[in-house]
């Protein structure tokens, strides 16, 4: 005879068998409540509203750009800066997007960690490296792929980005860099604290977040001019950033 207990299809039955517990026709045992399952949940669900917002954003540029005038002219300018000044606009557009915009955005709201000075110093001096980075990766993508805006080459621009650069460099590296920063700036400090948690939790939870927001808008950015893409890809990230500082701010 079958044993309905296991199925829960008599949701006032309770039975224990080493992880097992039914109650109420739930499952709770160790393959349900994993912290990297309970983290991933987590990273889905704060995500999605940003997500959303994110791509919504992302395809409003790249149709402002191909339709509306003002747009276009704005995109146009940021396009032969970003060409008349290389590496240098690449790092001071990603330390005021991601960098000093946000940070004022947090003093405005009283979110001031008393520390102004030197988080300001840290994130102008880290997104703009994160600039010139993925300035470099635009690039390189450029030179092996070609600059066309068709959907093969897209897509393994698309596939590098996100199943390569991002997960094996661009996030550990984020990751590491805030790590650092909540250590107090502190090498010590930060090595206590990559613990087996960081690496099977925390880390790839961010990773999953990561490809949630970004994935889409990347698509968008490389039906760009190649040098149009960091600079569209700073804006959003400004979006993002600035987005998020309001929802924990909720």
């Amino acid at each position: 005879m079958a044993d309905y207990r296991r199925k829960g299809r008599f949701p006032h039955l309770r039975r224990r068998s080493g992880h097992l517990d039914v109650i109420a026709g739930g499952i709770d045992c160790p393959a349900v409540t994993h912290p990297l399952l309970a983290r991933l949940r987590d990273a889905a669900r704060q995500n999605a509203v940003p997500a959303v917002v994110l791509q919504a954003s992302t395809l409003a540029l790249l149709v402002a750009y191909g339709r509306w005038a003002p747009a276009h002219e704005l995109l146009e300018r940021l396009l032969r800066l970003k060409l008349a000044w290389g590496v240098v606009y690449s790092f001071l557009a990603g330390a005021l997007f991601a960098g000093l915009l946000p940070r004022l955005v947090l003093r405005a709201m009283g979110r001031d960690t008393g520390r102004f000075p030197v988080e300001l110093a840290f994130a102008l001096a880290f997104w703009g490296w994160r600039s010139v980075e993925v300035d470099l990766m635009y690039r390189a993508q450029a030179w092996c792929f070609g600059a066309a805006a068709d959907w093969p080459t897209v897509l393994a621009k698309t596939a590098v980005d996100q199943l390569l650069y991002s997960p094996l460099w661009a996030v550990p590296e984020i990751a590491l860099a805030f790590e650092w920063k909540e250590a107090g700036f502190s090498w010590r400090r930060m090595r206590s604290r990559l613990d087996r948690d960081f690496f099977a939790v925390r880390l790839p939870a961010a990773m999953v977040g990561n490809a949630m927001v970004w994935l889409p808008a990347v698509l968008a950015v490389y039906f760009l001019p190649s040098a149009l893409q960091l600079p569209v890809s700073n804006l959003v990230g400004s979006f993002w950033v600035l987005l998020m500082i309001v929802l924990l701010k909720r």
